[in-house]
């Protein structure tokens, strides 16, 4: 059967890519408003580091396995839509939260939502184009994540300044409610819209399959990741150490400013945000293009060897985080790391499904962010600001944590892929999906 018709398959690209941004906006808001709720609930900056990243992560990585199996066998439109109503309502629920432990449970939720996404999501790009021009669509939804962070960051900055400006209000059904839990509510607000175009969306024709009825049993999967083990360690632990380094630049650079050079929230946001949005979603972009041409040539092992290259070329700047003390080039070494660091974002992906069946992606996509958000999303947070706390001694010192853990982990991302290049390419050379 035919690929479905290029425009309408850029039109599910372009839905889901919305979604991917909106489930960033929806992630990435609280590191704006780390200050008020430490100050309203009397935590600590690593209470706060919890519950950024392991509340959400949580469940964001277990319940991820099982939904990844959901989508290897059921409706995947149906199962993402769920999921983007799911994590809306709760995000919306962060904002009439009165206690951390509340807080903490509703980004749980958010978690739970938000999994659904990414492995319906991946799949269905898959099998809506050819696997010679996947890279630059999956790299296309890939940068929602950017896309979301940027937004986060231009408009939440704003939205969180406006917000501690204007002191609490009284909403109606929800009572009196502070600054920074209006903010949540306003974003979460976009996912009915989202929701209604995912139903526009048609379940594709899954293809690439290994069994006649397109189901296997998890016995199957787990013995064909067993088969080519060091191929999916590889590709899987590579790009958890550049995951690390973007979630903890995302988290922690709004705070370093406001530490550091006495910036506000807004005007961090503006070109941070901007960075991220423009810079980041520019490089997710030319990486799937550039490993299209790449690969179009005839190299193998095509996505690892962008990835080496584009992370080895952020390391300088990286490092460069510990001696810089002037807010503009601050903003210029992040600006540098950001299109290079996301060159990784959508090759990984692509790169585990070229070895992966079409009946197993949703479980290995599973997989994959299982353990990058549990070791880059959850410990990232707690790591960064334990070296803060602990080491340093001293919250304005973020900046020298952020170098120090972000060039380790870019550095042994780089030797993890370039170990694993050969078991890589003989998986590529047994399988040659069709």
């Amino acid at each position: 059967m035919p690929y479905p018709a290029t425009g309408y398959a850029w039109y599910v690209v372009i839905i889901l890519y919305l979604a991917y941004t909106l489930s960033f906006v929806d992630r990435q808001i609280i590191a704006f408003l780390i200050d008020p709720i430490k100050q309203d609930f009397q935590i600590t900056e690593v209470q706060f580091g919890l519950l950024h990243g392991l509340a959400f992560t949580l469940f964001y990585t277990i319940m991820g396995i099982p939904l990844g199996w959901l989508a290897d066998r059921t409706n995947r439109r149906n199962l993402m839509t769920v999921g983007v109503g799911v994590w809306s309502l709760m995000t919306a629920t962060c904002g009439v939260a009165n206690n951390y432990l509340q807080l903490f449970l509703a980004r749980i939720g958010v978690g739970v939502g938000e999994a659904a996404l990414g492995p319906a999501a991946y799949s269905t790009i898959s099998d809506s184009f050819p696997q010679e021009k996947r890279g630059l669509p999956i790299s296309v939804y890939s940068a929602g994540v950017l896309c979301g962070a940027g937004l986060a960051n231009i408009f939440g900055g704003l939205v969180v300044e406006y917000a501690m400006t204007t002191g609490p209000r009284t909403l109606p059904l929800v009572g009196q409610i502070q600054p920074w839990q209006l903010s949540f509510l306003l974003v979460a607000f976009p996912g009915i819209f989202i929701v209604l175009m995912m139903l526009s969306v048609k379940e594709p024709v899954r293809r690439e399959k290994v069994s006649v009825d397109g189901k296997v049993s998890l016995g199957q999967t787990f013995r064909h990741i067993q088969r080519y083990w060091f191929a999916y360690l590889t590709l899987i632990l590579g790009p958890t150490g550049f995951a690390l380094t973007n979630y903890g630049l995302m988290t922690w650079v709004p705070s370093l400013f406001v530490r550091s050079y006495e910036w506000n929230r807004a005007q961090v946001g503006l070109p941070f945000g901007s960075i991220i949005f423009f810079l980041g979603t520019s490089g997710l972009v030319c990486g799937g293009y550039l490993v299209q041409k790449v690969m179009q040539r005839g190299v193998t092992a095509a996505y690892s060897k962008v990835m080496i290259v584009t992370q080895i070329i952020t390391l300088p700047a990286l490092a460069l985080l510990v001696a810089v003390h002037n807010p503009y080039w601050t903003l210029g070494c992040i600006a540098y790391v950001f299109f290079f660091l996301s060159f990784h974002v959508g090759l990984a992906p692509a790169a585990l499904h070229s070895i992966t069946p079409n009946e197993m992606r949703g479980q290995v996509i599973a997989l994959y962010f299982f353990v990058l958000n549990l070791i880059a999303l959850a410990l990232g947070s707690y790591i960064i600001a334990s070296v803060t706390q602990y080491y340093y001694q001293n919250d304005a010192d973020v900046g020298k944590s952020l170098a120090l853990v972000a060039t380790s982990a870019s550095a042994l991302g780089v030797v993890l892929l370039a170990v694993g290049m050969g078991s890589y390419n003989r998986a590529v050379h047994e399988l040659k999906l069709k």
